[in-house]
């Protein structure tokens, strides 16, 4: 039977169990889909995501329990963080070459800054069966970005963010005209420039705990409405974590910390 390493680190947290935790599976080679998938429904997390040495980087890959996604931060933050700190790898920057295009992860004072695309969200008019779903009855303003396909809601407070309560069921009923993938419920932070918190449910994932893709669409959002490119972000789960982001005029880098929780021998 085939065997392959695989880690569990919390993300975006220099405390084990808090921020996101996430899967990283070594592959010795490319599998097919459904077996990834079945691996990522095994390990049950947000995302699982698998590694596979090239000669000029790593593949990377990440699945929700339900399906693979293209962009995904914590997963990536954990592995690049794996490389770095337990797997030997020398350089200061590793090359990971994803649905999303090459992704670059470089070693930092404050852990690992990851350089993604930019993808800036843009004023649609309010969707009433979302707002009703997260139990809302108003926004300041509703967003949303094309090519992360998130919606951006915005709110007055840090209290009201961590006051929401979804039906998951309800936001699943809501016609998805647009495709978006989840939903960013966002607002000016007491000790951070914004909070925020993830909501998935089309992607099996109800409330992500720290979500580095999200961040892409609400770096450059909230850099606009402050007037400001670096940023220290709260994403306010349940898990709680934080991520410094820095706004360029095509990317974002996202930085954070990971600590390894777990690991052990996959069986496939």
């Amino acid at each position: 039977m085939p065997q392959a390493p695989f880690y569990q680190l919390d993300a975006f947290t220099a405390e084990p169990f808090k921020g996101n935790p996430a899967a990283v599976c070594l592959m010795p080679c490319s599998l097919g889909e459904d077996l990834y998938l079945s691996i990522a429904r095994e390990m049950n997390l947000s995302e699982t995501a698998f590694l596979e040495e090239q000669d000029t980087g790593y593949r990377l890959r990440w699945f929700t329990p339900k399906r693979e996604v293209p962009l995904c931060g914590h997963a990536t933050l954990a592995s690049a963080h794996l490389l770095f700190t337990r797997l030997g790898y020398e350089g200061d920057t590793v090359t990971f070459h994803t649905q999303a295009g090459e992704l670059y992860a470089q070693r930092a004072e404050e852990g690992v800054t990851m350089d993604f695309p930019r993808n800036d969200p843009h004023p649609v008019e309010p969707i009433t069966g979302i707002l009703d779903g997260l139990g809302l009855s108003y926004c300041d303003d509703f967003q949303y970005s094309d090519t992360n396909q998130k919606i951006v809601v915005l709110l007055h407070s840090e209290d009201e963010v961590r006051d929401v309560s979804p039906d998951f069921q309800a936001l699943l009923r809501v016609e998805n005209a647009l495709g978006w993938r989840g939903v960013n419920v966002t607002a000016p932070g007491a000790g951070h420039d914004f909070v925020s918190r993830y909501f998935a449910p089309w992607m099996g994932v109800n409330e992500d705990p720290v979500t580095g893709s999200a961040h892409t669409v609400l770096g450059p959002y909230w850099a606009a409405k402050l007037g400001k490119n670096r940023l220290t972000a709260y994403q306010a789960s349940e898990r709680g974590g934080e991520v410094h982001v820095e706004v360029t005029p095509t990317r974002v880098n996202l930085t954070g910390c990971s600590v390894l929780v777990a690991e052990g021998i996959l069986h496939y």
